[in-house]
């Protein structure tokens, strides 16, 4: 988990809520592939749904970002703010 942080989380009426990632590569050697949990949150902090996406190629001291997305639509008079988390990451030697 290390290696992954979440730059951002918004909302945004064309995409929904979408999640800036980004993996570093920890290694001085190996290339890695990165599979991660990501769950986004409404401000009402109801989970909305879960995405499985990769950052794959990432190598040796490289960092890569992905942003990765889930359809919301607010409900009328709604406030507050949504919330992403990245809940597991699986590291991959790339050969």
């Amino acid at each position: 988990m290390r290696d992954i942080k979440i730059l951002g989380c918004e909302y945004t009426e064309r995409l929904g809520i979408t999640a800036k990632l980004q993996a570093t590569n920890s290694s001085s050697v190996l290339k890695y592939d990165y599979r991660l949990t990501v769950k986004f949150y409404g401000p009402d902090r109801a989970l909305l749904g879960t995405r499985f996406p990769s950052i794959p190629f990432v190598g040796p001291g490289k960092t890569d970002t992905l942003d990765v997305s889930q359809p919301f639509v607010p409900k009328a008079g709604s406030s507050g703010t949504v919330r992403c988390e990245v809940s597991s990451v699986t590291r991959t030697v790339r050969s």
